[in-house]
């Protein structure tokens, strides 16, 4: 073994020799770089589980060949955000002449209607779509069935509804299937019950959404042909920039839109909705990450002025140090090794608690609102928080090294 190794080992020997013989204050020292990391790890391990558990979900509930195309609503100052211009039934025709797409539907959402059952009075949401909504949307049946092409013509008076509307409105035993809900003035008959959502696909919310046919929801409960979004299918994954081009195109014509002026509608694609994922978790990450960032901070100067304390209270031994032999360099490496070796004994302490408090948090969603993702913290960032961590021991030990390294031996050997 080379003489560099020897040294290295027999100072990092001498660096834990001292943590321990000083064990309260190594411990309150490295409780910075504890905490930091750990805030780190915990913020990283839940960003990019999040991450995962999103891909996933679009993975499961999104096809990679739909546009979703929706109406502007714009915002003003002290006022409530409304739809001004909706689409109608010959926006969807327009949509559905383009060359790129194969089939199109619409649809429209009230936020609060007033659905009734025995006793029972609640305001919820509900959908009007036609029946090829569901499975464009990832909705399964727990029971029941979906309304068919004859009851949307026919604008029969028919309801799917969700999975928490048995629990909202009816008794514990009653009948679901085949029973009465009077919905905005007219009586509903229930045909179908949807599987529950999670919070993340939707929660409580679209548990307890009504489903009713397009034509149905504008004759009895809109009074209108208004239509809030288009889905349309496009030919080819490969084709939809294209596809997204020409609707707008067309919609622009249908809805009279000057040139120059711009869009009154949004059209995206599960391309943009993963964009807006990570987006998301990036800019999660980079808000929380600061909070974690200042708390490494506040723990490398503790770091430093426990050095410094170091360096004065080790003056005599620093002293007897170089009247034997040692030189400034190898002085400066001892202090330095005894810095690092505090911040990534504390970085490998935080690695641990990150993840334990990220799965801890992961563990609890999933208690309070049946949301789970398993956390992860990628190779990439374990060796950042690593060489952070020892490179903060280095940053932090620097200035006490090199006044430990400066010392007078025979000043040194006199301090008392």
């Amino acid at each position: 073994m080379s003489s560099a190794y020897v040294l290295l080992w027999t100072t990092l020997k001498l660096a834990v020799r001292q943590l321990l013989r000083h064990k309260v204050r190594s411990v309150l020292t490295m409780l910075g770089i504890f905490i930091g990391v750990g805030s780190v790890v915990a913020i990283v391990s839940l960003g990019e589980g999040l991450r995962g558990f999103f891909m996933d979900m679009m993975a499961a509930t999104a096809t990679d060949d739909l546009v979703y195309i929706m109406p502007d609503v714009p915002m003003r100052a002290g006022r409530i955000p409304r739809l001004e211009k909706p689409f109608k039934n010959r926006d969807i025709d327009m949509v559905n002449s383009s060359e790129y797409v194969t089939t199109t539907i619409g649809g429209h959402m009230l936020n609060s209607v007033t659905v009734k059952h025995g006793w029972r009075s609640e305001n919820v949401m509900c959908s009007m779509a036609p029946h090829e909504y569901f499975p464009m949307d990832g909705w399964q049946l727990e029971r029941g069935r979906y309304f068919n092409t004859a009851e949307e013509r026919g604008r029969a008076l028919v309801v799917v509804v969700g999975g928490g509307i048995h629990e909202l409105l009816y008794d514990e035993h009653e009948e679901l299937l085949g029973s009465q809900l009077i919905v905005g003035g007219a009586r509903f008959t229930v045909i179908g019950e949807l599987k529950t959502r999670t919070a993340l696909e939707g929660g409580n919310d679209s548990n307890r959404m009504l489903f009713v046919p397009l034509e149905t929801g504008q004759d009895r409960l809109l009074g209108s042909d208004d239509i809030f979004w288009i889905a349309a299918k496009v030919r080819s994954s490969t084709e939809l920039t294209e596809a997204k081009e020409d609707i707008a195109v067309r919609l622009r014509a249908s809805r009279r839109i000057r040139s120059g002026a711009d869009d009154d509608f949004q059209i995206t694609t599960p391309d943009d909705w993963a964009e807006f994922g990570h987006s998301f978790v990036n800019t999660m990450l980079m808000v929380f990450g600061v909070v974690a960032v200042i708390a490494l901070i506040v723990g490398g100067i503790g770091v430093m002025n426990v050095m410094l304390v170091n360096v004065r209270e080790r003056t005599r031994e620093i002293g007897l140090r170089k009247a034997l032999g040692a030189t400034a360099a190898q002085i400066t490496w001892q202090f330095l090794v005894e810095s690092s070796t505090m911040t990534l004994i504390g970085g490998l302490l935080g690695l641990c608690l990150g993840y334990g408090l990220g799965f801890s948090v992961a563990l609890l969603m999933k208690s309070l609102w049946d949301v789970f993702w398993m956390p992860s913290v990628p190779m990439v960032w374990i060796a950042a928080v690593m060489g952070t961590s020892i490179g903060l021991g280095l940053v932090a030990g620097v200035y006490p090294a090199w006044r430990a390294g400066l010392l007078d031996p025979i000043n040194a050997l006199r301090y008392e």
